[in-house]
């Protein structure tokens, strides 16, 4: 009964705070309650049992996550579609292709990275990685997406990928990142003419839109053999790599 009183009166706030935005008119009264007394109502069953905030806030944090997911999902077999072109670390005819949405000036991108890798260099060999160069994060997180790709053209996406991930975010200055692609041994001339190549951003911008057309919020996120994880939760990745694994195993 509580809760129902709760949920009326807090419909009722909402249409105040519509009229105050001037979408809507507000009662005067609510069965014949001053709104006044509607709002102490409110403030005071909040006052006395806040853990329903924090149950709202839950469900809708779940609400959200299963529409992210569902949304990342969908789009899979168009990311399997354009991956043709996007840089991969590992086996080219893996069982298991794990898709990672990064951005180079993301510290969390950073800090999975030697956990990503890891997964690949298993011993079993068993997972593709195809990065998917989203920077959402501005012209510094572009940039050395831009470079990471021109390196591909040389055979050397992963040792760019992973000098770039080691730097500090916001240090893909031009200069600094020339100095990366000679510590990796690239030749200069032609990285610079890949990188300046309108394709090249085209594609940084295709995968920001693949980005956006998933759903995503942040970086980094993954989907594995089309299931998705936002964000760098280790535990849930791992137990999606050895779930992913049991299946690919019984389909034999």
């Amino acid at each position: 009964m509580r809760l129902k009183l709760f949920l009326a009166t807090t419909l009722a706030l909402c249409a105040a705070a519509c009229s105050q935005a001037g979408q809507s008119k507000a009662p005067a009264s609510i069965d014949k309650m001053a709104k006044a007394d509607v709002e102490a109502i409110v403030k005071e069953y909040l006052l006395r049992e806040p853990e329903i905030l924090l149950e709202m806030q839950t469900a809708y944090e779940k609400k959200q996550l299963e529409q992210q997911t569902a949304q990342a999902e969908t789009a899979w077999p168009a990311m399997l579609a354009s991956a043709k072109d996007d840089p991969f670390i590992g086996p080219k005819d893996a069982p298991i292709t794990m898709i990672e949405f990064s951005d180079y000036d993301c510290g969390v991108c950073k800090s999975a990275m030697p956990w990503v890798i890891n997964q690949v260099d298993d011993r079993r060999g068993d997972i593709k990685l195809i990065i998917k160069e989203a920077a959402w994060r501005g012209e510094g997180s572009h940039r050395a997406a831009m470079s990471a790709l021109a390196a591909h053209q040389q055979g050397k996406y992963r040792e760019m990928h992973i000098a770039l991930m080691k730097m500090p975010s916001s240090a893909y200055t031009p200069e600094i990142l020339e100095k990366v692609a000679e510590s990796i041994g690239l030749n200069i001339p032609r990285w610079k003419s890949d990188m300046a190549k309108a394709e090249t951003s085209s594609h940084v911008d295709r995968s920001l839109k693949e980005f956006e057309t998933a759903g995503m919020r942040g970086t980094p996120a993954f989907l594995i053999n089309g299931k998705f994880v936002g964000g760098f939760g280790q535990q849930e990745l791992e137990s999606l790599i050895e779930a992913t694994r049991q299946m690919v195993s019984k389909k034999g």
